[in-house]
């Protein structure tokens, strides 16, 4: 008998089902195979690819992809194509065609593909510049043997007269197809393949036409043509260093400076187009069915490198730029991630640190990735403000904007122009000094008009929100009303059901709880007509505790009044305005509120003969010292998120009403302290609580 062995080496010993289960992990899906295909094409440096599709939607059908690219002769069948997990494109000298194209695919991906398809596979081969074609055929059940090794199974290989191609490339003929086909299956494809080139390929060096006899609606070459009816688009680009440029709806391109913190994504280009999903907006682009089904294929912010695109962004489960969440925070100006279609172009060569990950599935999360959200959130916000201006039209601004401009064409231009001669006269530094002096001008002068645009919009924002709440808290009322109905009839035929008892309590809860902050809204609704009256601020800080402690006690909070002061407090403006600047404080105080912690809110009241003063304190964050005036300015915010316009807008409404709002400076205590400051009615036109 032999000694056993104590030590020694092996070998895997891979069965032929390994390739089978590691195709199955690379390729998800029918539409990703084709697409693995016209990479393939595009790296052996075709002009055209054809994807043709016989009789698919039954069994039996038959699938064939053909190029014009450079073809495989027997080594590179051989040594390359049939090397499972290898690639005929290893090394670095390899990443670029004979064309100048950076290679798109690198694991071999093409013989996964053909197996996802179907069962059984024709290769046909013609290299550049022979009269031969190489001819293969692969049994991809085959390797479904469990019993059977890798090495065991055998596929069959000719090199014959050319027949099949007439000068250069490959055919690949796929029969015995693994799923049928539907329309919604070539809309995902026809979609997917449109958005695989970059737009901004200033050359159509490679074509991908679809040939189909039972979906001829696809056939010919792919292209997007609702995109050019988009109503609101951007182009902008960054030159990687200070220099932006912007050109919106097609006008003339803008050239600003960046003046946030240095951007380390290198140079980018960007095109945004943006959609209103209303019926009556959607059937102005074309067919509504057609639009709304396009849209939803095409969603989402694409990257392209070199011009192809990296997977998977602008995918539309892909929402990398969260835009949903920033139409969350502000609904009525943000676009959501279903109502962009966008494209980002960067290179490898001029953007080294957008790399991708191992398993390439996107780019490496890094600063620089980072930063080119930042500029994209840039853009998309130049975008939204133009939308604002299409949609949102100020009656008056035509006006108010031809004012605008003679002011500056009267005091601002005069002073740039006589600065620029100035400058063009002097000599030596002096001159440089007058230019320098004369370009900042211009650029505040500019700045100036960018921010007062804005505020105008801010405005538009939010009185059309105010406008949409004054209507849903009407409608929602009467909803409820008929919901609690429904339930107490739901409750008296559950009588005894225990199982049933439960939801039904947990769901009449939520009524309530959604009937509670409609009423806070429609507290908040002012009502048209309506004489402007004294009001008792004792009483309607009653009311405001009554309304708006429920969101205090949400968050396990206190909300308390002090009184510094006895006898009528009365003021000259309306309730609805004073209660929505209580709101926005306390609103404030909640959000600002460290976690871990209970808000703890107090409104301390006193007077003087002349005036009534309410100190609003919380136990939040507080505001950092340099912000303390900052903070009332309109569209700055310290909050992510945040629109910055609730605190310019209370102090606006005090200040309307004789009164002033200012936050108070104390170090000596947590949280922030905001001072409202009104005059005090000495009429006797109370208005009375709760009229």
């Amino acid at each position: 008998m032999s000694a056993e062995l104590k030590s020694g080496f092996a070998t895997f010993k891979p069965r032929a089902r390994l390739l089978k289960l590691i195709g199955s992990e690379l390729i998800s899906d029918e539409v990703v195979a084709v697409t693995e295909l016209v990479k393939n094409a595009h790296d052996a440096d075709a002009s055209r690819v054809t994807i043709s599709f016989q009789g698919v939607t039954a069994e039996g059908g038959t699938i064939v992809v053909t190029d014009d690219g450079c073809g495989m002769d027997r080594e590179t069948l051989l040594g390359g194509w049939m090397e499972p997990a290898g690639s005929t494109k290893r090394g670095l000298a390899r990443k670029v065609t004979p064309k100048g194209r950076w290679l798109l695919g690198e694991k071999g991906l093409g013989r996964f593909a053909a197996d996802k398809l179907g069962r059984r596979l024709e290769l046909m081969s013609r290299k550049t510049g022979t009269a031969s074609e190489v001819c293969a055929t692969f049994d991809w059940d085959a390797f479904d043997d469990e019993s059977a090794m890798l090495g065991d199974v055998t596929s069959q290989w000719e090199i014959r007269p050319a027949k099949e191609i007439a000068k250069q490339g490959t055919a690949l003929r796929i029969t015995g197809l693994r799923e049928v086909w539907t329309e919604r299956t070539f809309r995902r494809l026809s979609t997917r393949l449109s958005r695989l080139k970059s737009p901004f390929l200033e050359r159509d060096d490679f074509t991908i036409a679809i040939e189909s006899d039972e979906f001829p609606q696809y056939a010919g070459e792919l292209h997007t043509d609702f995109l050019d009816k988009s109503p609101y688009r951007i182009e902008a680009s960054f030159d990687g260093a200070e220099t932006l440029s912007v050109r919106l709806n097609g006008g003339e391109a803008v050239t600003h400076r960046w003046n946030g913190s240095q951007l380390g994504c290198g140079p980018v280009r960007v095109r945004i187009f943006g959609f209103d999903l209303e019926t009556e907006a959607v059937a102005r682009i074309g067919p509504r069915m057609e639009v709304r089904a396009w849209l939803k294929e095409w969603c989402g912010i694409s990257i392209y490198r070199d011009g192809f695109r990296v997977w998977p962004y602008g995918e539309p489960h892909d929402d990398w730029l969260r835009l949903d969440q920033r139409r969350v925070n502000n609904p009525v100006l943000r676009l959501s991630n279903n109502q962009v279609v966008g494209f980002v172009e960067i290179t490898q060569q001029a953007n080294p640190e957008l790399r991708d990950q191992t398993n390439r599935e996107g780019l490496i999360h890094n600063e620089a990735l980072n930063d080119l959200r930042r500029f994209m959130h840039f853009a998309l916000s130049l975008l939204e403000g133009e939308r604002q201006t299409v949609r949102h039209p100020v009656e008056k601004k035509a006006s108010t904007g031809r004012h605008e401009a003679l002011q500056r064409s009267q005091v601002e231009e005069p002073i740039v122009t006589e600065l620029r001669e100035l400058s063009a006269a002097a000599e030596g530094k002096l001159a440089i000094r007058l230019r320098g002096a004369a370009n900042r001008l211009a650029e505040e002068f500019a700045r100036k008009s960018s921010d007062q645009d804005r505020l105008i919009a801010g405005y538009s924002d939010l009185a059309g929100l105010g406008q949409a709440m004054a209507t849903l808290t009407v409608e929602a009322g009467e909803v409820f009303e008929r919901i609690q109905s429904s339930t107490a009839q739901i409750r008296k035929h559950l009588v005894g059901i225990t199982p049933a008892t439960g939801p039904l309590l947990g769901l009449e809860e939520s009524i309530r709880w959604l009937d509670s902050r409609v009423s806070m809204m429609d507290a908040l609704r002012s009502a048209s007509g309506v004489r402007r009256r004294a009001v008792d601020i004792r009483a309607e800080l009653r009311t405001f505790k009554v309304l708006f402690g429920p969101l205090v006690d949400a968050q396990s909070g206190s909300l308390e009044i002090a009184w510094k002061t006895s006898g009528l407090l009365r003021v000259d403006m309306g309730p609805e305005n004073l209660r929505l600047v209580l709101h926005t404080l306390l609103t404030n105080s909640l959000q600002w509120t460290a976690k871990g912690v209970d808000p703890r809110i107090e409104v301390v009241v006193s007077a003087d003969p002349t005036h009534c003063t309410m100190l609003f304190r919380d136990n939040g964050e507080g505001i950092p010292e340099r912000a303390l005036e900052k903070v009332f300015e309109p569209l700055f915010t310290l909050r992510e998120g945040g629109r910055g316009m609730g605190l310019a807008i209370a102090r606006n409404l005090i200040a309307k009403h004789g009164g002033s709002l200012r936050a108070v400076g104390d170090g000596r205590r947590r949280g922030a302290t905001i001072e409202i400051r009104l005059p005090r009615k000495r009429s006797r036109a109370t208005r009375s609580p709760g009229a």
